[in-house]
């Protein structure tokens, strides 16, 4: 049968649109199970501290504590003086007044405390402060200057630890000795502060360090009993850091009093520690 050139065109069309739906229906995805008979990798490395093979054995930390009694005092005190600015057909402004006073009351506080033998070497300067104050003016809408306030702290330095409650009680005692310069004045003397310390923690090192080494022997025991494994020799040994205090009892403002009586305070006990790094080999 003779075919004419339209119906050839069409035959080629019609192959060419069903070649090309059996490509799309073959490129359309799959549903694949995973193999899971191939094993997951995960890998990790261990810290230097670890994977070095000089590390094998038995490697523990040791601690020894004491517990101790301070042996220090020192003690922030000092005087706070204020002078309102003088009102009337104009407004004055000194802070000489408020200076002068505030030099008075140290020289005073700092007789109390040389006369409990306090040395000028442990007396310190630890603020000493002039200062403009301000307050809001309702009528001009701005801050404006109503006096000075004069500020001087000095740390002691005490040893004796039971003449603390008297020495706070004599420094106390100042604020009612001293005179203002002027009417206005207000005079306050603070005890802001009692902190305990130890002077000198190496005359205890010696101590703790033999508390940390047997603390270090006892649990590399306990490391190779529990492992069914034998404790061999010590092969390194390194103090961690130098001896560290815990616990600081703080005093805090004035509290009442009985009269005639001193202050209380309690010192409380630190307790001191050190650390020892310790490696054993396993026999």
């Amino acid at each position: 049968m003779n075919m004419n050139k339209y119906q050839f065109i069409k035959i080629i069309s019609f192959f060419t649109i069903f070649i090309l739906l059996g490509c799309t229906q073959a490129q359309k995805p799959q549903n694949v199970t995973p193999n899971l008979s191939t094993p997951i990798k995960a890998e990790f490395s261990l810290p230097q501290q670890f994977g070095n093979n000089n590390q094998s054995g038995i490697w523990v930390t040791g601690k020894g504590k004491l517990s101790v009694k301070p042996d220090l005092a020192i003690i922030s005190a000092g005087v706070e003086v204020t002078n309102p600015c003088r009102q009337g057909a104009i407004k004055t402004c000194y802070s000489q007044p408020a200076l002068i006073t505030a030099k008075l009351a140290m020289e005073e506080i700092n007789e109390v405390i040389k006369s409990k033998g306090i040395q000028e070497k442990d007396i310190t300067t630890t603020r000493f402060n002039v200062q403009a104050k301000y307050a809001w003016d309702d009528k001009t809408r701005t801050q404006i200057l109503v006096g000075y306030t004069v500020t001087n702290i000095i740390s002691i330095k005490l040893k004796d630890l039971d003449l603390i409650g008297k020495l706070i009680d004599e420094i106390i005692v100042v604020e009612a000795t001293i005179k203002p310069k002027t009417k206005r004045e207000q005079v306050t003397i603070k005890i802001n502060s009692v902190n305990f310390t130890i002077e000198n923690t190496k005359q205890y090192q010696k101590t703790l360090l033999s508390s940390a080494i047997e603390d270090a022997i006892q649990k590399a025991n306990m490391y190779a009993e529990f492992s069914k494994v034998k404790l061999g020799n010590l092969i390194y040994i390194s103090e961690r850091g130098q001896v560290q205090t815990q616990y600081q009892q703080q005093f805090r403002s004035m509290a009442a009093f009985a009269e005639g009586s001193s202050t209380p305070i309690n010192v409380g006990e630190f307790d001191l520690q050190i650390s020892v790094y310790a490696g054993f080999e396993i026999d």
